[in-house]
């Protein structure tokens, strides 16, 4: 790879971008951090050229950096990046430069430095670490949008009468729109991106596809449901099958499922509330997702949905998607079958920016049931398993008078982390952190390093332990000081052993302080023997 004088001349006058970087480098230029950086978010914009001996301003200076050496870095280029990157050096009038030829990075793959990057990118003049957003236009690159695959010799009269009369209805009802019902069919799927060149594609096949080209040509777009009346037994006592266009079942799913549904009672002051074990929002939002981003390509394989007294859970052939993780389902993003995801979002059934799973966490802790459990999931499924019984209801409760005190909408995060703080965990967002103890809504217990945090005290209060409140958020030092009096008075045994003893939340060494404290404020006094003595009340005491 020759370069021209031209060429080089050309490069001057362009400005620098994503793919052009000019380094003066008059010396030297570090081999370990800088150039594998710049080498590899080059790669990750596309490729492009590395310029050394060239100042910002476009004035050639000339490099003294890799003198001699330069011919040997395409190969340890190749070692660190694994890309061929090739190295030129180009006698210019006013000076020695190097430039360096970088490929662009493989389609759905990221090039990884060794420098103080791990992925790096461009950012106006700067580097900086990729982010979740490029991150994920990179990864999705190599995911073919099954759903917007052509369905060959598919036609409109292969599709479900009832399925399209009740996309209508649905969509219409979503939208406030009553003229959608009035709508031809080709003006319905041209509208949802169904068709394209009067060609349908499996979206369409999915979402209103009759029964006789399903199982013909995608068997596996199925929903299975069991119910089991308890979590430990293995035998079903109810099973049913669909293989219909989605539109087609929308509602007799749900039927299914909330014909074995039972409501959990609360009270609130006078008045009786009550919760539902399978929340219509959450169930509905979970297999929507499943139906949206499940792996059509994986055969022998359905949704189920297996419910019992205790939870339902969710279950899609295809484990997550890159970048996403159980951990983090909440805040990345990502889709598998786009097409599929944009009309359901069109049609109003779906958040196809992942707002349904953000849902499903603030359901699940509004009601008190805990959190959803994403545990189970591996690489080849999806597993959500959302309970049906109330763990707490006093929390329902809390959550509702904050709201209500505070006059706020708590967000899913927010819950989240009341969520965390309720059963003992740390907190991991600082600013809620400070947010939560301005308002009232935790406290803090001890200092430094060591704090802890609990919910405030109108939350025990609420659950009748203020007792328990009181130990977490513990005691004064004048409050230890006044229980020891009172137990000394008491006339229970008072030697150091006995108060070591029936203080044993304390260090030893604590309550020695205590007893020494007092005797020199003239509040008791050592009675007897250093062996055989006890503490007493001073007479004015």
């Amino acid at each position: 790879m020759k370069t021209t004088l031209e060429q080089f001349t050309h490069w001057l006058k362009q400005p620098e971008g994503l793919n052009l970087e000019f380094k003066t480098a008059k010396n030297s230029f570090s081999k370990d951090k800088d150039l594998p950086d710049y080498c590899a978010a080059l790669a990750n914009e596309g490729g492009g050229k590395l310029i050394l001996g060239v100042t910002d301003g476009r004035v050639v200076v000339g490099t003294n950096a890799f003198s001699g050496t330069y011919n040997k870095l395409p190969h340890e280029l190749l070692q660190k990046l694994k890309i061929r990157i090739d190295v030129e050096e180009l006698n210019h009038s006013d000076g020695r430069v190097l430039v360096f030829h970088i490929p662009a990075r493989h389609k759905g793959q990221r090039v990884r430095s060794t420098g103080d990057y791990t992925y790096p990118m461009r950012v106006g003049e700067s580097l900086v670490e990729m982010d979740d957003h490029k991150t994920r236009q990179i990864l999705n690159e190599v995911q073919p949008d099954f759903s917007a695959t052509i369905v060959e010799g598919m036609t409109t009269d292969d599709l479900d009468p009832d399925a399209l009369k009740n996309l209508k209805s649905i969509w219409a009802d979503k939208k406030k729109r009553p003229e959608i019902l009035n709508y031809s069919t080709h003006k319905i799927l041209d509208a949802l991106n169904l068709i394209e060149n009067n060609r349908l594609n499996y979206a369409c096949l999915i979402l209103l596809g009759k029964k006789s080209f399903l199982d013909r040509l995608l068997a596996d777009s199925e929903i299975i449901f069991e119910w089991r009346s308890t979590a430990e037994q293995t035998h079903h006592d109810f099973r049913e099958c669909w293989r219909e266009p989605y539109f087609k079942i929308h509602d007799v799913v749900w039927q299914i499922i909330n014909a074995r549904n039972f409501r959990i009672p609360y009270q609130d002051g006078l008045f009786q509330k009550e919760i539902m074990a399978f929340d219509e929002k959450s169930v509905r939002e979970a297999w929507l997702n499943a139906i949206t981003h499940r792996d059509y390509s994986i055969r022998g394989r359905s949704i189920f949905i297996l419910a019992n007294s205790k939870s339902i859970t969710i279950e899609s052939p295809g484990g997550f998607l890159p970048g996403i993780t159980p951990e983090n389902v909440i805040d990345q993003k990502s889709w598998r079958n786009r097409r599929l995801a944009e009309t359901l979002e069109k049609v109003g059934l779906v958040e196809r920016s992942g707002q349904g799973m953000d849902d499903i966490f603030a359901h699940c802790i509004r009601d008190g049931k805990g959190l959803p459990d994403l545990s189970s999931s591996d690489h080849y499924s999806v597993v959500i398993k959302i309970p049906a019984q109330v763990q707490d209801k006093s929390f329902v409760l809390f959550l509702e008078k904050v709201a209500r005190e505070n006059q706020i909408l708590l967000d899913v995060h927010e819950i989240l982390e009341l969520e965390r703080v309720r059963r003992g965990e740390s907190m991991v967002n600082a600013d809620l952190k400070k947010k939560f103890l301005k308002a009232g809504i935790i406290e803090a217990v001890g200092k430094t390093s060591g704090t802890k945090y609990i919910l405030s005290h109108r939350y025990y209060e609420t659950i009748g332990q203020s007792g328990k409140h009181t130990r977490l958020k513990g005691l004064t030092r004048d409050q230890i000081k006044e229980l020891v009096l009172n137990h000394i008075r008491a006339g229970k045994p008072s030697r150091r052993e006995d108060l070591i003893s029936g203080f044993s939340e304390y260090l030893p060494q604590d309550i020695s302080n205590i007893l020494q404290e007092l005797k020199k404020n003239g509040k008791i006094f050592y009675d007897g023997s250093s062996l055989k003595g006890r503490w007493r009340i001073t007479r004015s005491n």
